[in-house]
C-alpha cells in the first residue's frame, strides 16, 4: 500500500515540476520510472497537459520524447495542445495552424479565425470538416477553399503543403442561405471540433 502511495506522490512531484517549468526535476523523475501518462484522479492532467497550459516548450519536447500521449483527455476532454497559448508550442505538438474566412467581399473587415490541424490528418476533408465546424457553416454550402491570395485547394496533395499560418477562404456557394453566414461567429465555440479522436471522446 506505501510503495502505491509513494508512486502517486512521485506522478504528482512529476506534474507539479512539469507545470513550474523545472526541466531537471522532470528529467530525474521520468529517468527514475515515474510514469509520464500518469492522470491526476480528480481532473484527468497529465504532466503534459501542465507543460503545455504554463506554456513551457523544453519541458513539452522532453516529454513528448518520453513517451508523453497528447491524445489524453483531461476530464473536461481537454488535450494537451489545446491549453497552451504559444504557436511554438502548438508547433512541437505537431499540429498546423492555418488562418480561415468565409469569403465576403461585401464585409470591409473580414476577420480570420485560427484553427489547428493533426499533421497526420492533412487531408481535403479533414481541413473542410474543422474549417466548417469552426466557422458554423455547413460543409455542402462551400463550393470551394481557396489559399490566398488565388490558389484553388482541390486534393489531398495541396493540403499536404500549407505551411503554418496559411491565409484561408471558403467560398460559399450562392443562395438565399448564405446571408446566415453572417452570424456564424456566434455560434463559435471555444473549440467544438478540435479533433477527430478527441471528439469521439468527448461527445
Amino acid at each position: 500500500m506505501s510503495a502505491l502511495l509513494e508512486q502517486r506522490e512521485q506522478q504528482e512531484r512529476l506534474r507539479e515540476a512539469a507545470a513550474l517549468g523545472d526541466i531537471r526535476e522532470v528529467q530525474k523523475l521520468v529517468e527514475s520510472g515515474v510514469d509520464v501518462n500518469s492522470q491526476n484522479e480528480v481532473n484527468g492532467w497529465t504532466c503534459l497537459h501542465w507543460a503545455c497550459k504554463r506554456n513551457h516548450g523544453q519541458v513539452v519536447s522532453y516529454l513528448l520524447k518520453s513517451g508523453a500521449d497528447k491524445e489524453i483527455l483531461t476530464t473536461k476532454g481537454e488535450m494537451p495542445v489545446q491549453l497552451t497559448s504559444r504557436r511554438e508550442i502548438r508547433k512541437i505538438m505537431g499540429e498546423l495552424v492555418l488562418k480561415v474566412r468565409i469569403q465576403n467581399p461585401s464585409l470591409r473587415e473580414n476577420d480570420f479565425i485560427e484553427i489547428e490541424l493533426d499533421r497526420q490528418e492533412l487531408t481535403y476533408q479533414e481541413l473542410l470538416r474543422v474549417s466548417c465546424c469552426e466557422l458554423g457553416v455547413n460543409p455542402d454550402q462551400v463550393e470551394k477553399i481557396r489559399k490566398l491570395p488565388n490558389t484553388l485547394l482541390r486534393k489531398d496533395k495541396d493540403v499536404a503543403r500549407l505551411q503554418d499560418f496559411q491565409e484561408l477562404e471558403l467560398v460559399l456557394m450562392i443562395s438565399e442561405n448564405n446571408f446566415l453566414f453572417r452570424n456564424a461567429a456566434s455560434t463559435l465555440t471555444e473549440r467544438p471540433c478540435y479533433n477527430r479522436r478527441a471528439s469521439k471522446l468527448t461527445y
